[in-house]
């Protein structure tokens, strides 16, 4: 599967047409008038179910993702007052392969799943819209019934602070008004993936909370 197409997809059409209510039909509609695909419409029909994900509308692609990122890495390096820099803009640039693209769309899945289990007929009805590919509906099902785990994510993600921090900032857009398992969930999240707290501000800021 082509992780990268499809987590494009998903940014693009919530940046077109994300409100902050939206009724699932209508954005099943919405994003196929703009292009998006099958994966895009069963993947983002479940951020909007769950949790409104409206700040995803910030982002538009991969490579706003890691401008985003690096923006709070550069006010944070500002602040702690250092001239140097550990980590370049092109370690935020957008790596187009598709193990970053999937386990950015994993760690979306898992924190709009983070405020509670998804029902079986919720699960039946986001995995419905993501057409007839069966590959991609085996990997949609197997995500919604068993999302990634904070400690799964940080294992992939390993040593790339790039990656981690791109990978946070996605999964907090998602969250729309935290919930005390939302707020777990991204505390958890941001310590397996080995990032302070002063960074995570920065991520927060540039997220719009």
């Amino acid at each position: 599967m082509d992780f990268n197409n499809i987590l494009n997809q998903v940014l693009g059409a919530a940046k077109e047409q994300i409100a902050k209510t939206a009724n699932g039909n209508e954005t099943t509609n919405k994003v196929t008038k703009i292009g998006g695909g099958a994966a895009a419409i069963g993947i983002l029909s479940m951020i909007l179910g769950r949790n409104g994900g409206s700040n995803l509308a910030k982002l538009g692609s991969l490579a706003a993702l890691g401008s985003m990122a690096y923006q709070a890495y550069q006010n944070y390096q500002s602040k702690q007052n250092q001239t140097q820099t550990d980590i370049t803009p092109t370690g935020f640039s957008a790596d187009e392969t598709n193990d970053t693209s999937k386990i950015i769309l994993q760690a979306m899945i898992a924190a709009a799943a983070a405020d509670g289990a998804i029902t079986s007929d919720e699960a039946e009805a986001i995995a419905a819209e993501a057409g007839n590919d069966p590959e991609l509906q085996q990997w949609l099902q197997q995500e919604i019934n068993q999302p990634a785990t904070v400690a799964e994510i940080a294992q992939q993600v390993g040593r790339n602070q790039a990656l981690a921090s791109q990978v946070y900032l996605a999964a907090r857009m998602v969250c729309k008004d935290l919930e005390r398992k939302e707020i777990i969930f991204l505390a958890n999240l941001a310590e397996a993936l080995g990032l302070n707290e002063q960074f995570v501000e920065e991520l927060e800021k540039q997220a719009g909370f």
